[in-house]
């Protein structure tokens, strides 16, 4: 089992440090999260590989404000030289959402029914965006293999299910592992519904058409347990974006900018009639039995707390709430928190300490003082150190 909190990291935000600490560059969309545990599965296996050993992933999920991996270890030489075929690279439009897989290696047979491994084929993408005309950014490499054992998790589920009353957290490991039985395990990657209706600016169909929609054209999707309104599918790109083609004829817009990705993607003919018409499997298991798949915060201001061995400070009111700072910040006493908006200074006789890490940072200033000037009236010989008043 392997924990990674630094989110900001793994998501894009600093796409070199991730690169230095996971040896993959990450690429900003709306599938950062399970980007996020993709990253974190190739740097374990990545790390495997060199002892000869190589990882069988059980459960990856993103809950709450971290991300968890459960893998197998197994140790063969011959195993290892798989490994480039579960790792791709991500080309990402920065117009529209769609995105592209590179693997990085491809197998060739032998003549003795063997195989040997070769490099990919590619690139998968031309040089600008087929559906928007814009270019893309590259990222990786990443895990693209499947990230679940889809047979564990519903023998899991079971077993959770028959002994409901051992578990405090019932609800939320139900719900996670309902939704994560319910992925298509070898789609890497999802889009938001809600964000490929703002790239054509248009309101968004409702998940039970758009999924009818996929299904009615021959295709697979299914939601996913990092976002609600995420959806995986294996569908090509456009033939999503024939179906939004289809949904923006049946639902007009306002006329947009000339050289806006949308509209380059709706000047083009759909090739396929979409038809939005409710398919049987449309809500999955789980809407149908309405088992609760996405639960609500545990309590109010749910997130990482202050790190460990810091001092609670009025700057951590987002975090903790103003009833915590002021319990921590005045020993539980009634000292008012100042509150923004309420137009009121804060009471000087109930200023925040400072943050532990900054008490020393006086008496550094006085030795720097004391032996490059003399503020203290007295500068110190050479050998001897400063003394004080």
């Amino acid at each position: 089992m392997c924990t990674a909190t630094d989110m900001a990291v793994l998501c894009g935000a600093n796409g070199e440090v991730c690169y230095s600490k996971y040896g993959s560059f990450p690429t900003k969309g709306k599938y950062c999260h399970e980007m996020a545990l993709r990253i974190l599965l190739a740097s374990i296996e990545s790390h495997a590989n060199r002892y000869k050993r190589y990882i069988v992933p059980v459960l990856s999920v993103f809950m709450d404000f971290y991300i968890r991996v459960f893998v197998r270890v197994f140790t063969s030489a011959s195993e290892i030289k798989n490994t480039p075929l579960k790792l791709s690279y991500i080309y990402q439009c920065v117009g529209c959402d769609s995105f592209h897989l590179q693997c990085l290696a491809r197998t060739v047979p032998k003549k003795n029914n063997g195989v040997k491994h070769a490099p990919a084929f590619g690139p998968v993408v031309p040089q600008e965006c087929s559906d928007c005309g814009k270019k893309f950014n590259v990222g990786g490499p990443i895990w693209s293999a499947p990230i679940h054992d889809q047979d564990w998790v519903v023998s899991t589920l079971t077993g959770v299910k028959s002994m409901k009353d051992r578990y405090p957290a019932y609800d939320k490991i139900t719900s996670v592992l309902t939704t994560v039985s319910e992925e298509l395990d070898d789609i890497p990657l999802f889009f938001s519904l809600h964000n490929i209706a703002g790239t054509v600016k248009c309101t968004s169909p409702s998940l039970v058409m758009f999924r009818s929609a996929v299904l009615n054209a021959g295709y697979r999707i299914s939601s996913t347990h990092v976002n609600p309104l995420g959806v995986k599918s294996d569908a090509p790109w456009d033939v999503i974006w024939d179906i939004m083609r289809c949904w923006v004829k049946n639902h007009p817009i306002k006329e947009q900018a000339r050289d806006s990705p949308g509209t380059v993607i709706l000047s083009k003919s759909p090739k396929l009639e979409a038809d939005f018409s409710r398919a049987v499997a449309a809500l999955g298991k789980s809407g149908a039995k309405k088992t609760k798949r996405f639960l609500p915060n545990p309590e109010r201001h749910w997130g990482p707390k202050v790190r460990a061995g810091r001092k609670i400070t009025s700057k951590h009111v987002s975090l903790l709430g103003p009833d915590a700072i002021n319990a921590a910040v005045n020993g539980g006493g009634g000292g008012d928190c100042h509150r923004e908006g309420s137009g009121a200074a804060p009471d000087s006789s109930n200023t925040a300490p400072e943050p532990e890490g900054l008490e020393d940072e006086p008496s550094n200033k006085r030795q720097k003082a004391s032996g490059d000037g003399e503020p203290e009236g007295q500068k110190a010989s050479d050998g001897e150190p400063a003394s004080e008043a």
